[in-house]
């Protein structure tokens, strides 16, 4: 690597800290302040709260790095270009590609850090944050596990789910067992195939419902359609429901393939999966759009002009992004189509922008 590549390297990371920085401090500052009523209200500690937003954000913290190394190839090469230093360096025969080929290492490395980070650190942060919200600030008693096998306590109530399908709000193997006041004695259970949300409560489907009788010790019932669980949220449930960002890579494929065995819809899951491997990448191709960004602007334009340019094509990448994803969830693309399509199409916009300054 050459004296010109390790200086432009080194400016890099010093630019993509400062901006992370700045971004990490927003981001757990504003959140945090949006929860201090909470935590007031469940009486837990202040300084404990902090912890608890940072292992909270730690997510979206790594899911804004591409974001910020685009801003920092932006602000990198404005600069140099504001100090004549682009102009010096390609008059003296260095193509964009070599100006740029350090940058391209620096996407890599980034693309490996938040892989590895949304393997490691983030799962274990995401899980422990919810693990406090629920039991030490909503006190309430949820226990699940990666097979969404649920166990909730309401009231007099225990209830357990197989399986909680948050985007239909739809449940899958259900017990509710009620006991009397002031004692552990059984005075209702009810089991039920399925059931869905309903706004009064939740309509459990092919029910049977046993209770004690006088005569006989006991009495069941069958019933199509009942509404139970009433009090019991949606949010409460899919707030614990293992989701993918709570997953690593190689857990959430052996949730699929389980799911799948036991007959249930993982096409949201597929779909983040391919999602774990395609979003890291876009460190990468960012970095190539940010430069391509300053390296075609001109020099009296200035760095404003091209930041709020890179802002805007942050915007527009997550709004299409999105949008895909969305796509993939209803089943309108494939799951690998709808995690790949903006990587592919920002790859091919940063090319073009670096063959244009070529």
């Amino acid at each position: 690597m050459t004296i010109v590549q390790r200086y432009v390297l080194k400016q890099f990371f010093k630019y993509f800290a400062m901006i992370q920085v700045v971004v990490f401090f927003l981001v757990v500052a504003i959140d945090y302040l949006s929860w201090i009523s909470k935590f007031l209200k469940a009486d837990y500690n202040l300084l404990d709260g902090v912890g608890f937003v940072v292992m909270r954000n730690l997510g979206i913290i790594v899911m804004m790095t591409p974001v910020c190394a685009l801003l920092s190839s932006v602000v990198l090469f404005g600069l140099m270009r504001r100090n004549n230093e682009v102009v010096a360096l390609m008059g003296g025969g260095i193509s964009t590609w070599k100006l740029v080929k350090p940058l391209a290492w620096a996407g890599v490395i980034l693309t490996l850090l938040v892989f590895t980070l949304a393997e490691t650190l983030v799962p274990i942060a995401l899980n422990k944050a919810t693990h406090i919200r629920m039991v030490e600030i909503k006190k309430r008693n949820i226990q699940t596990t990666h097979g969404n096998n649920i166990w909730l306590r309401h009231g007099r109530e225990i209830i357990y789910i197989k399986h909680y399908t948050i985007a239909t709000k739809t449940l899958s193997g259900v017990s509710v067992t009620r006991f009397a006041d002031g004692s552990f004695v059984p005075v209702r259970r009810v089991d039920a195939a399925s059931g869905v949300y309903t706004g009064r409560g939740w309509s459990l489907k092919d029910a049977i419902i046993q209770e004690p009788s006088d005569s006989d010790g006991q009495r069941s019932q069958y019933v199509s359609a009942a509404i139970d669980m009433v009090g019991v949220m949606p949010e409460d449930l899919g707030s614990v429901v293992k989701q993918a960002r709570e997953m690593s890579f190689f857990n959430l494929w052996e949730y699929i393939r389980k799911m799948e065995k036991e007959g249930y819809d993982v096409t949201r899951y597929r779909v983040d999966f391919h999602a774990k491997m395609a979003f890291p990448l876009l460190c990468l191709m960012m970095v190539m759009i940010g430069s391509g960004i300053a390296l075609t602007r001109e020099r009296h334009e200035g760095i404003p002009i091209s930041v709020g340019i890179g802002i805007g094509t942050a915007f527009l990448f997550w709004v299409f992004y999105s949008l895909c994803l969305s796509l993939g969830y209803g089943e309108m693309l494939p799951p690998f189509v709808a995690a790949w399509a903006a990587d592919v199409v920002f790859l091919c916009a940063g090319g073009l922008l670096l063959q244009d300054v070529e």
